[in-house]
């Protein structure tokens, strides 16, 4: 019966994400991501190198249709919904917790979110608390094949998100300040570390063989760019994330670590929760870096919920359910379950656009749609611009974009009206350079006429970019064509540089 219950809610979760891939459209981040699989390397400016070669992969085995690349993020949020069901039921959970346990993560909004996209935050979950597994494992058996595996495992997490080095860090800190240390003591938990720095450590070296460009990223975005809220906002955000009604299965998961004798084993990761997080605050992180690391707190709060609520069978029939509804209320506002004009009628009736990670302003939906939007206008605007140049302005033309989500979109939709790859001076794009642009003639997309000039003689605005659908900061955004350069393109190209 519990490997029945699994097998239906890891189904059900992947068809929840693979139903819904493909909508709205493509997101930034994934057409940047399949233009960094282009450009398969051990670092890039802004990210490790894993979701580059897991675009790749997906590239070539499903296709690159919003099905094909979203397939894996949603195996991804399968095999997390499973994990955390496994481990409620390694901590005493009975079938009623570990039921309680994959709905709350099934449905909380931050992972209906990031199952559905192909970005480095649909595997850190499950990178994550497959960690916290197997060290669970290991340092029960000691057995060298699982410690081996927990630190490939560890590894991997490091090569798709720097921030597994918090992770880790908070982890190991916990670990010394509870019993478990004793597993210090083994050479298996020491082997692991090696084996995920010998991973990640190429990665490490391309960073610093380009200057560290990751730190200026952070740096520059925490400067100008990332919300920083307030301790008691980061904690409510917590809750809002996780879903408010599945607040009481993971605060319960806190108590069962500190407080009780069942939790013991896994104190450790009661402590990593109070470091990391005090850490982020410090650090003034975005509110969800913290999010990939509940699941092992519900698979700890829901055994003790179950054994304080199933003897009061109303509660026990009632609370399930109201999680379902509860999850299934805020889903549109994560992950496109909603035809657009649904979504906006819906939005009438619950709108979250208050609640923000960054600080553009409002636009008439939330900014992780407002991304998936306005890629094919972008594209024709450019294209018709290109058609108008004389024939001997089109064989040099560049065409020259404010950000990587825009050069990406020229890159990849831009092949059927013959436009030449795009460049930019954003983030990784910034080290493409001018692709072998002569200079001569470059169309802009979003850069301020005063830089252009900087670089122009002559600066002739063609046309404006808009769509009804963008964040103000990216909507209505000018396209120069930009011709008689005063210096050689490649000596002007610094000027374009923005890591953020």
């Amino acid at each position: 019966m519990t490997s029945l219950v699994a097998v239906a809610f890891g189904l059900a979760t992947f068809v929840l994400h693979f139903a819904t891939a493909g909508g709205y459209g493509y997101q930034r981040d994934e057409l940047y991501f399949m233009s960094c699989a282009q450009h398969l390397a051990w670092g890039y400016v802004d990210q490790p190198p894993l979701i580059a070669v897991i675009t790749k992969i997906a590239v070539f085995l499903f296709g690159d249709s919003l099905r094909g690349i979203r397939l894996l993020p949603a195996v991804a949020a399968t095999f997390t919904v499973l994990l955390t069901g496994r481990l409620a039921r390694r901590l005493g959970g009975g079938l009623f917790a570990q039921a309680l346990a994959m709905l709350g993560i099934a449905l909380a909004p931050f992972y209906l979110a990031v199952g559905n996209l192909l970005t480095m935050n649909a595997f850190e979950p499950l990178l994550w608390i497959g960690a916290a597994y197997l060290f669970i494992w290991a340092s029960e058996n000691d057995r060298p094949a699982v410690w081996g595996a927990l630190g490939v495992v560890c590894g991997l997490g490091l090569l798709n998100k720097y921030s597994m080095f918090f992770f880790l860090g908070a982890c190991i800190v916990a670990i010394g300040l509870t019993e478990t240390r004793r597993v210090m003591a083994r050479p298996g938990f020491w082997a692991a570390i090696g084996i995920a720095l010998a991973l990640v450590a190429p990665s490490l070296v391309w960073q610093a063989q380009h200057g560290w460009p990751q730190i200026a990223v952070l740096r520059n975005a925490g400067a100008d760019k990332n919300v920083t809220v307030a301790p008691f906002t980061f904690y409510v955000q917590q809750i809002l994330m996780m879903n408010p009604l599945a607040a009481p299965i993971w605060i319960a998961g806190l108590y069962a670590l500190f407080f009780t004798r069942a939790g013991a084993p896994l104190r450790w990761y009661g402590f990593a929760y109070v470091i990391l997080s005090a850490t982020y605050l410090t650090l003034g992180a975005k509110v969800y870096y913290l999010a990939p690391i509940y699941p092992v707190l519900f698979a700890a709060g829901a055994p003790w919920l179950e054994a304080r609520i199933v003897r009061f069978r109303p509660l026990a029939a009632a609370y399930p359910v109201l999680l379902l509804l509860a999850g299934f209320a805020i889903a549109p506002e994560a992950f496109p379950l909603l035809p657009l004009p649904a979504f906006l009628a819906y939005q009438h009736v619950l709108d979250l656009r208050d609640i923000k990670m960054e600080r553009h302003p409002e636009g008439l939906v939330p900014q992780q749609f407002a991304d998936e939007m306005g890629w094919d206008t972008l594209v024709k605007t450019v294209a018709t611009v290109y058609a108008g140049l004389p024939p001997a302005q089109q064989r040099e033309a560049a065409i020259l974009t404010r950000d990587y989500g825009q050069a990406a979109a020229i890159d990849f939709l831009g092949a059927k009206y013959g436009l030449p790859q795009a460049i930019s001076g954003h983030n990784n794009y910034y080290l493409y350079g001018t692709r072998g642009a002569s200079g001569n003639v470059v169309i802009t997309v979003g850069i301020t006429k005063a830089k252009l000039q900087s670089e122009f003689r002559d600066v002739r605005l063609a046309t404006t970019y808009r769509d009804a659908y963008l964040l103000p900061d990216f909507n209505n955004l000018p396209v120069y064509v930009c011709t008689q350069p005063i210096e050689s393109f490649a000596a002007w190209w610094p000027v374009t540089k923005h890591y953020i």
